[in-house]
């Protein structure tokens, strides 16, 4: 028998198998496309590079800021990162690797042939469903030479979040909040990208690209950039993970499993992080339990993803503004999937202080109260 069968070689799955074969178990692999090139964006932040060669970043945005009701550099320096580069500093040397999709019992026939079952394919391993009542982020991006991009910045040299209200015609809009996600991808090119962060059912992507032509033309972006880009890119991420338990003595890792941000969404920093401890600790003979809801930092976190569901679109406003006021060690704790409760909790609390009373109370209604349908 094999060691360990990894099934599903995105980020999370082919970072576990290349680590467990360095650390000197044997391998099996398994993806309906093992040797393809990934193809959405992937970014962290630079201090969450870890080990990886520099040859595994494709952009860097050094002064990203976050725009609400204020304007606050994040202090703090994002990558993008090259998807190719990455896989080739993820090696399967060694590693036996198979092309083919499994379905969940064929993931737990595998434990016929391998002593550890890993299931790595995702949050929706049978396809994403168009009428997926969970949590989604969405976002629709285009990608424009950067000579193009200055009236969409608006002085910023890069865009983490942008949550001012342009993308309506309305002065004070009430509908699902969106923010501009505005990065440097390589090759003289940005990536503006209208995001829905969270919302059950996910917002539609029609809407937001709707929003995001309605947005760069009110800041004066040539129309035809904005309707004939170099590039489009559209984002589906389940807030949740997958909607089920992993197969039968079968451990999920990625966003098969809980390794996705219930608040940002992002896995890849994670994903990439986790894989040589894990792989260190199979090597060992101690197969982890599997990620627990119940765990402190993540009911926080969930609380979190429940008020971006509930709240509209001022109060997400003043709730990022209070992001954006946090001291930088705070934010961090807010960003970080290996947050402890404790800092989760003053991040929380920091960011809840300096909201104005009314925002207080539409955050506690948040919260508390009955979802908001996307709009």
């Amino acid at each position: 028998m094999a060691d360990v069968a990894v099934v599903g070689l995105g980020p999370a799955g082919r970072a576990l198998a290349s680590r467990c074969a360095a650390h000197g178990l044997s391998v099996i692999a398994v993806d309906p496309r093992p040797t393809a090139t990934w193809t959405p964006t992937y970014g962290l932040w630079a201090d969450e590079l870890g080990d990886l060669p520099v040859s595994v970043v494709r952009a860097r945005a050094t002064a990203p800021e976050l725009r609400a009701v204020g304007e606050h550099p994040l202090e703090r320096a994002y990558l993008v990162l090259d998807n190719a580069a990455l896989q080739q500093a993820l090696p399967l040397d060694g590693v036996e690797v198979r092309t083919g999709r499994l379905d969940d019992a064929q993931v737990a026939a595998l434990r016929r042939e391998a002593a550890v079952v890993v299931d790595a394919r995702g949050a929706r391993p049978e396809g994403l469903r168009p009428d997926d009542p969970s949590p989604l982020q969405t976002a629709y991006g285009v990608v424009v030479p950067a000579a193009a991009a200055p009236p969409a910045l608006q002085g910023a040299e890069s865009l983490l979040m942008d949550w001012r209200t342009d993308w309506s015609d309305q002065d004070r809009p009430t509908s699902t909040p969106t923010f501009l996600y505005a990065i440097p991808v390589g090759d003289d090119r940005m990536l503006l990208e209208e995001t829905c962060l969270a919302a059950a059912p996910g917002l539609p992507v029609a809407e937001l690209r709707a929003r995001l032509r309605r947005r760069l033309l009110a800041r004066g972006v040539d129309p035809d950039v904005v309707d004939r880009p170099v590039d489009r890119e559209v984002v589906r991420i389940p807030m949740r993970g997958r909607d089920a338990p992993p197969p039968p003595g079968v451990l999920a890792v990625g966003t098969a499993g809980r390794g996705g941000h219930l608040i940002t969404g992002y896995s890849v920093a994670h994903a990439l992080r986790r894989a040589d401890a894990l792989a260190r600790s199979l090597a060992e003979g101690d197969v982890p339990d599997q990620a627990d809801p119940r765990d402190a930092a993540e009911r926080l976190r969930e609380v979190g993803l429940r008020a971006l569901l509930r709240l509209g679109t001022h109060g997400t406003l003043e709730l990022f503004e209070g992001f954006g006021r946090l001291p930088a060690a705070r934010r961090h704790d807010l960003l970080s999937r290996d947050s402890d409760a404790r800092g989760l909790a003053l991040a929380m609390w920091g960011m809840f202080a300096s909201m104005p009373v009314a925002a207080k109370a539409d955050l506690v209604r948040a919260a508390l109260g009955p979802a908001r349908r996307a709009a």
